[in-house]
């Protein structure tokens, strides 16, 4: 069995089961756009994405993802239904409790405030062009009133609050940092940086007491390299079970 979808509250979810497993499993957050359907996904569409996953599996990892209430701006329904596959593969997969984190874009929102809720159960974590910051994310999106205004009523209804009380929302607190504790490393394809992005990697790295925060940038013709990143970052945090 290569992969198998299966709903829980409502929402498709999907795991990727490796040839020879080594019994460490990702949990994959996807970008706002990404989804899971019955017998389908965008990670299985995409090319790009489908190598890392036929990588990772050859690495021995079983990976999850869920469609998460189609929302990647870190909601609490999204960190919860996160919180709860986790629980639902320690139960039916022979698997180490400890799991890795791969996130793509705003899908890093969500892994941040699981790695803040559920640092003990979490081993290393890869962003892949992450959005850290919903505000500094926004800001920028204000320059495109069309963007802005799609965008603002995906967050409002991901948390489930007015748009008004929305914006309110994201311009009076900042995002949170992962957690220092976590190691994390952060893929980001020169090129599609976002304005501002690099002082928050800048913050990020300064953090006092953060374990490793390894940023690598790849050239786009360089993405084939992508699998081996993950993969080499994943193993180097398996030494303790």
């Amino acid at each position: 069995m290569e992969q198998r979808t299966f709903q829980s509250d409502g929402q498709w979810n999907i795991v990727y089961y490796p040839p020879k497993p080594s019994g460490f499993a990702v949990l994959l957050i996807g970008d706002r756009n990404h989804f899971v359907e019955q017998g389908n996904s965008y990670w299985m569409q995409h090319p790009g994405r489908s190598q890392i996953l036929e990588r990772l599996k050859e690495y021995g990892y079983l990976i999850f993802s869920s469609n998460f209430y189609q929302s990647g701006w870190g909601s609490p329904i999204a960190v919860e239904m996160a919180k709860k596959i986790y629980w639902m593969m320690m139960r039916s997969e022979i698997l180490n409790d400890r799991i890795h984190i791969l996130a793509e874009g705003t899908g890093a929102l969500t892994a941040i405030q699981l790695m803040n809720e559920m640092k003990q159960n979490i081993r290393s974590a890869v962003f892949l062009d992450p959005c850290l910051n919903l505000q500094t994310h926004m800001q920028k999106e204000k320059d495109n009133k069309f963007f802005y205004k799609r965008k603002l009523k995906e967050i409002a209804a991901a948390f489930g609050i007015e748009e008004k009380k929305c914006e309110q929302l994201i311009f009076s607190s900042e995002s949170p940092f992962p957690n220092k504790d976590i190691p994390l490393k952060i893929i980001h394809i020169v090129g599609s940086i976002e304005k501002g992005q690099t002082d928050i990697y800048k913050k990020l790295e300064q953090q006092p007491g953060r374990t490793e925060t390894n940023i690598t940038y790849l050239l786009p013709e360089k993405r084939y390299k992508i699998p081996l990143q993950i993969g080499q970052f994943f193993k180097k945090y398996e030494t303790s079970l």
